[in-house]
C-alpha cells in the first residue's frame, strides 16, 4: 500500500500537483503579512497531520480487510461530495473574479448558466485521453520548473530584494476579532 508507487499514489500526487494552483491562489488572499516558516507550516506541515491519519485509517482498513459498509460509506461519501463541492465553488469564484465574469457584469442568470456551461465542457475535456489527471499533473509540475527557471534566470535579484508583504497587503488581525 505504502511502497512502491502504484497507480493510487500516483493518481494522488497528481491530483495534488493540479490543484495547487487553485490552492495557491485562493490561500494568496489570506495569507498578507505571514512570514515564510508560517505559511510553510499553514500549507505544507498542519494539513499533513490529519492526511497522515486518514491514511493510515486507510491503511488498518485494507490490510485488514475490513468492511467499509454502512455509516463509514456514508461518512466517506458525505465528506468527498462536501470536498468537491467546496472545492467546485473555490475554483468558480477564482476563475471568473480573475476574468471578470461576475454577477454585476453579467447578470444572475447569464452567471449561472455560463459557469454550468463551463463546468460541464470541463468536465467532458476530462474524459479525453490528454486530460487524464497524469498529464495535466505533469504539465503543472512542468509550470512549475518553468516559473522557478524563469525567477533565477531573470527576476532573482528582484524576488531577493523582497522584506515583507505590500503594506496594503497585511492582515489587520484586529478587524477580525471585531467581526467576531
Amino acid at each position: 500500500f505504502i511502497l512502491p508507487i502504484n497507480d493510487y499514489h500516483a493518481f494522488y500526487l497528481f491530483w495534488w500537483f493540479a490543484w495547487s494552483i487553485m490552492i495557491g491562489q485562493f490561500t494568496a488572499r489570506f495569507v498578507g503579512g505571514l512570514r515564510t516558516w508560517q505559511l510553510l507550516l499553514a500549507l505544507l506541515a498542519f494539513p499533513s497531520i490529519p492526511l497522515a491519519i486518514w491514511f493510515t485509517v486507510l491503511y488498518y482498513y485494507h490490510s485488514n480487510s475490513l468492511p467499509t459498509d454502512g455509516l463509514i460509506s456514508l461518512s466517506m461519501v458525505f465528506v468527498g461530495i462536501t470536498f468537491v463541492i467546496n472545492s467546485l465553488d473555490s475554483l468558480i469564484r477564482l476563475y471568473t473574479d480573475n476574468l471578470n465574469l461576475t454577477t454585476e457584469r453579467l447578470g444572475k442568470w447569464k452567471y449561472i448558466l455560463g459557469n454550468l456551461v463551463a463546468l460541464f465542457g470541463l468536465t467532458l475535456l476530462f474524459k479525453l485521453d490528454f486530460l487524464q489527471i497524469q498529464w495535466v499533473g505533469a504539465a503543472v509540475i512542468g509550470i512549475y520548473f518553468a516559473c522557478f527557471a524563469y525567477i533565477l534566470l531573470y527576476r532573482r535579484q528582484e524576488v531577493a530584494a523582497i522584506t515583507g508583504a505590500p503594506e496594503e497587503r497585511l492582515l489587520d488581525f484586529e478587524a477580525i476579532d471585531r467581526a467576531h
